[in-house]
């Protein structure tokens, strides 16, 4: 039994072949069409891979430069410290750092002693300041502010000017009433030329 169920299955098979090779052969352009189709459907993901990849680049590369662009832009105002609608630099900083001296005569004045010796204080003072339009209104105050220096030095003792912190008291002396007898006038600083103490 068993082998004529081999031998009628081996026939079947044997049936089957020839019906195979009844079909007909695939023309090369169907074969060439289906493999086409197949490489076509590769390519196609190969392309859209590339293709996605080209547009990230583009996308990175792009905003590189608008950062770099940013940067440079960033330097540039910084470093021309702002500029107007017109594109011009302003000058604000040149018109606010503007200094003036104006030279006040000599001072010679006797300092306060204990009665025995006598001293001298000859000093040469140059005034800083704001403009040179302080200069008129200054001048026309100029014996006020004079008159009120030679009462204070007199008060003065040759203790009260030794070693930098004396000097730095009197600075601080001179330009309170500087500014007190020269007021409006608004001055910045008491520069000294010349101290001699005799």
């Amino acid at each position: 039994m068993a082998k004529e169920e081999k031998e009628e299955q081996e026939k079947s098979k044997k049936a089957e072949k020839p019906e195979e090779a009844k079909k007909p052969a695939k023309s090369k352009s169907e074969e060439g069409d289906g493999k086409e189709g197949d490489g076509a459907g590769e390519e196609g993901e190969e392309g859209e891979g590339k293709k996605s990849g080209g547009k990230k680049m583009i996308i990175i590369i792009a905003a590189a430069a608008v950062l770099v662009g940013g940067v440079v832009f960033g330097v540039v105002f910084f470093l021309l410290g702002g500029s107007n609608e017109e594109g011009e630099v302003t000058e604000e900083v040149v018109e606010v750092t503007e200094v003036v001296f104006y030279d006040i005569p000599q001072i010679s004045t006797n300092m306060l002693t204990d009665g025995r010796t006598n001293r001298f204080l000859k000093i040469k003072i140059s005034l800083e300041l704001g403009s040179e339009l302080d200069i008129p209104p200054l001048e026309a105050v100029m014996p006020r502010v004079q008159d009120d220096f030679q009462t204070f030095l007199r008060q003065l003792r040759v203790e009260d000017i030794k070693g930098s912190h004396g000097m730095q008291r009197l600075k601080e002396g001179l330009l309170l009433r500087a500014n007190q007898s020269a007021a409006p006038v608004k001055i910045r600083n008491v520069l000294f030329k010349e101290i001699i103490v005799q």
